[in-house]
């Protein structure tokens, strides 16, 4: 019974060894950061969950091509937001920099993903060889029988 009494005691010394504090390797607290470090991360995480809600809010469509332009443009839209968030906040130029040419990319890719998903949506055959898979850098495109039905390479 001793025996069972002092592993249990050195078991339970062990434990509590282990379980020590860790906190110390934690992310800080909101009340650690300065008030306006507080602003950007709540204005930060309230654009990512606005992303992410509207990524999701028109639901799956049946159609791969609709659903991933219509979760895209929330996706850059979500990215233009967290770079305006960079250019109000951050400090470093070249991250400056960088949220600057994401605005400016996101916004025109915005517009042709727009453009292209209200053609698919008012167009039913939208895998009709009318919308050929691309080729060369952006991948080799349908082999076999499907191959037939596009048009031959410019040089």
């Amino acid at each position: 019974m001793r025996t069972v009494i002092a592993l249990s005691t050195l078991l339970f010394l062990l434990s509590t060894v282990t379980a020590e504090d860790h906190s110390h390797h934690a992310p800080l607290k909101p009340a650690q950061y300065s008030e306006e470090y507080g602003t950007f991360m709540r204005q930060m995480d309230s654009d990512m969950d606005k992303m992410m809600r509207d990524m999701h809010s028109p639901g799956y469509s049946g159609d791969p091509d609709v659903d991933f332009l219509a979760m895209m443009i929330p996706h850059h839209q979500g990215a233009i937001d967290m770079s305006r968030l960079q250019l109000l906040y951050g400090r470093d130029p070249l991250a400056r920099q960088l949220a600057e040419d994401i605005i400016a990319g996101q916004r025109v890719e915005i517009e042709a993903m727009m453009r292209r998903l209200e053609l698919l949506r008012a167009r039913k055959g939208a895998g009709s060889p009318e919308f050929p898979a691309l080729g060369g850098t952006r991948g080799e495109g349908p082999k076999g029988p499907e191959r037939q039905n596009q048009e031959p390479r410019k040089p």
